[in-house]
């Protein structure tokens, strides 16, 4: 779609990663500039918002939308697959490539609990917030007592991004209505630390609230019949893996060249599959320890973590510490796909 370059100037600009202490102090910092490839910050990062313009920009002429509907049913009928809406309208088409997310609908209207999630214990909730003439274009990670982070990433549109986490067991708070997971992130909060008091003021007056409980999404299958999954929907690697819009926009191209490629839908979602597995299950393989060692429980577990990082993000073994952060290993070869 020739949209890289456009992307790059999209981005938020965030120049690098740095671990702060409760005074602002650094105890450890990744450039981009000084790693080569991708460390805890990639060379695009671009705000999920911002893809799906850029996305919706370059599609809308030779695509239909549909705002503000949902899918509700789901048949499969001779050579089409039958669809009816929440608003009532209903339409049958060759394919339903299913992309709603983590907690898709859609999914489980057509295939009803086949989703093993595994749970990766980890509370979190982004939203924006006001920017400060000290908020610069790092990524900065404080971590609290408790098992707790806060973080503020920059963007280009005038604010800044916040981050709040707590390592705990998932116990459904992702269900709470909104107004109940405010007041339990003020008084998990509350005492934590550096920008916290401002983050936790500003959260009351965001208007992107997101709050989850971290899980991949396990699926045995992608495809049934004339309906496939792609995307967090079919495989949700969560944002520990740092690579959900790799995965994304992979798995895009990748179905759609094979769409392109064969000569019936059971056949393209089959070799669409084969060729994202290896890619997908390799993005999925973060250990449950990972998250755990980056949210300690005592400030002594908080000191180790940071001479662990002020350590690796020496010189001399810079590069090589920061392939923890980076990316999949494999990766799909888009060669095969002339027709895209």
């Amino acid at each position: 779609m020739g949209l890289e370059a456009e992307a790059l100037k999209k981005g938020t600009g965030e120049e690098g990663t740095a671990w702060v202490n409760a005074d602002g102090s650094e105890a450890a910092r990744f450039l981009v500039s000084e790693i080569e490839g991708d460390g805890p910050t990639a060379e695009m990062e671009i705000l999920r918002g911002d893809l799906a313009r850029l996305l919706y920009d370059a599609a809308r002429h030779d695509a239909r939308f549909r705002f503000g509907d949902h899918i509700v049913r789901v048949d499969e009928i001779d050579q089409a697959i039958s669809v009816t809406f929440a608003s009532g309208a209903t339409g049958d088409f060759d394919a339903l490539i299913i992309a709603e997310g983590v907690g898709s609908g859609t999914r489980e209207l057509v295939f009803p609990g086949e989703n093993e999630p595994r749970w990766m214990d980890l509370t979190i909730a982004y939203f924006t917030i006001p920017r400060t003439p000290d908020d610069d274009r790092m990524w900065r990670w404080y971590n609290a007592p408790g098992k707790r982070s806060v973080s503020l990433r920059p963007d280009r549109h005038g604010t800044a991004r916040a981050m709040l986490s707590i390592f705990k067991e998932a116990d459904g708070a992702q269900d709470w209505n909104t107004k109940r997971q405010k007041a339990f992130l003020r008084d998990c909060f509350a005492d934590a630390g550096w920008e916290t008091p401002r983050i936790l003021e500003a959260m009351d007056h965001t208007e992107d609230f997101y709050f989850d409980a971290l899980r991949q999404v396990k699926m045995p299958r992608w495809s049934s019949g004339r309906a496939v999954l792609t995307g967090d929907a079919a495989w949700c690697a969560t944002p520990l893996a740092g690579i959900g819009a790799t995965l994304a926009v992979t798995g895009a191209y990748v179905l759609a060249g094979e769409l392109a490629r064969a000569d019936a839908v059971a056949e393209a979602f089959a070799a669409y599959e084969t060729q994202m597995r290896p890619m997908v299950e390799y993005g999925q393989g973060i250990p449950k320890i990972g998250p755990r060692l980056m949210h300690p429980q005592t400030r002594l577990g908080i000191r180790l973590l940071h001479g662990m990082l002020g350590l690796a993000s020496l010189d001399p073994v810079r590069n090589l510490s920061a392939k923890m952060f980076s990316g999949p290993g494999k990766e799909v070869d888009l060669s095969r796909y002339p027709e895209v």
